[in-house]
């Protein structure tokens, strides 16, 4: 993983812990340590104590590396041609290749010595680069099996094809694991029709039980609408800022609660305050999964306006509360929010639309309740982490069976 613990990665945390209740033992990997706030709790100190970081020490990466061309010179040049080979003359990304090869090194060397025979890396960018490269030195200077596979989860995997090759890394995975329908359709998009039957569709799943139906809505009189996303372009908070406008110029006031960090809060506190909705936006910050779920439970309405996802989490989070949402028609999210049954679902940077179906769920009682009610039985149906998580560990059972048939060692162990 890219980080690890990660608060917007809970779903993370949720699979690892799902597996290893089936008795499938994980080993996390990460290339970046956790920053401050994503140790708000012991749980997360003590994810962090059993986590193997990649950039912990540059000594120790700098000294694996000459090590491991020293005792396996060819099989360190073929894999370090591959990557590089991989970025296609770009200098820069040749650059990063080369950094991607020395962090696959170091990860080779801690599956050897904790007889790791399966590695899986969660998006499709730099995790599984380093997975597939590492799983190439491994192979390469041993006669063990080692197999390797990654989840794809939707924009970020997608957003640059030269860069994530994911032509080579399919034909390199033991199998891909795709969020939803959407995301497997565009893994099709850019890799080789032979590969296809690796691509496996199982969804992201919620711990039903950390986030349970509520028995009462809100009362409260001016409706509070809640939206929980990284704040970045694609998740379309100004053009939610926008419909709230439109909505109070025609005499319809609610408020916006907003869950959620990262580097477009700037643009998007300037808007609210251009638009003069200074006094009915409320910033939050990132929450623990706890924390969200109680904001939650007290929302009015959830919305999140996205121009681009796989499938998110937080729609999930909030139908299986019983929050009427209200998304846009993009990516996986109509897989799960199905328009006028369980959500209402617009086009995307639609303003007029967005705000028409936030005025429907407002002001209409009867609404809520039926598109809450039917929101829990499809998260149920759907996005459960326990039933989601045993179709997993089979993917990773079989795999690991295949290598233990090719001589592995009874006790191999998978690696996040």
């Amino acid at each position: 993983m890219t980080h690890y613990p990660r608060v917007a990665l809970t779903f993370i945390s949720g699979e690892i812990d799902a597996m290893e209740r089936m008795g499938q033992p994980i080993s996390p990997v990460a290339l970046n340590l956790p920053e401050t706030a994503d140790l708000a709790s012991e749980e997360a100190h003590q994810r962090q104590a059993a986590t193997f970081y990649l950039k912990g020490s540059r000594s120790r990466l700098a000294v694996t590396v000459a090590i491991m061309a020293a005792l396996h010179p060819l099989a360190m040049i073929a894999t370090l041609l591959i990557a590089i080979r991989s970025a296609r003359l770009d200098l820069n990304l040749i650059l990063r290749r080369i950094a991607h090869f020395c962090y696959a090194s170091l990860t080779a060397k801690y599956c050897r010595a904790n007889n790791i025979r399966h590695l899986h890396a969660h998006f499709g960018q730099t995790p599984a680069t380093i997975a597939w490269l590492a799983c190439e030195i491994l192979n390469r200077t041993s006669d063990k099996e080692t197999s390797w596979s990654f989840t794809i989860h939707g924009f970020q995997d997608f957003v640059d094809d030269a860069v994530a090759r994911l032509d080579l890394k399919a034909a390199s995975a033991a199998f891909i694991i795709c969020i939803s329908d959407y995301t497997k359709s565009q893994l099709c998009r850019v890799t080789d029709p032979q590969f296809w039957n690796r691509y496996r569709v199982i969804r992201c799943g919620i711990d039903l039980t950390a986030f349970p139906m509520r028995t009462e809505m809100p009362d409260r009189a001016v409706p509070r609408i809640v939206s929980v996303a990284r704040l970045s372009p694609e998740k379309g908070h100004l053009i939610l800022l926008n419909a709230l406008k439109s909505l109070a110029d025609e005499g319809t006031h609610a408020e916006l609660q907003i869950i959620g960090a990262g580097p477009f809060e700037p643009a998007i506190r300037r808007e609210g305050e251009r638009l003069g909705l200074e006094d009915r936006i409320i910033y939050s910050g990132e929450l623990l999964p706890a924390d969200v779920a109680r904001e939650l439970g007290d929302a009015d309405v959830f919305c999140l306006p996205s121009f681009s996802e796989g499938l998110p989490v937080s729609v999930m989070e909030a139908m299986a509360i019983g929050v009427p949402v209200v998304s846009t028609w993009i990516s996986g999210i109509p897989e799960l929010a199905i328009n006028e049954t369980n959500a209402l679902i617009v086009p995307a940077s639609n303003t007029e639309a967005l705000a028409g179906a936030l005025k429907r769920v407002i002001t209409n009682g009867q609404l809520r309740e039926t598109l809450a009610r039917n929101a829990r039985t499809a998260v149920e149906r759907m996005h459960d982490i326990t039933t989601n998580s045993e179709m997993l560990f089979r993917e990773f059972q079989s795999v690991l069976n295949t290598n233990e048939a090719m001589g592995v060692r009874d006790n191999a162990s998978s690696v996040r």
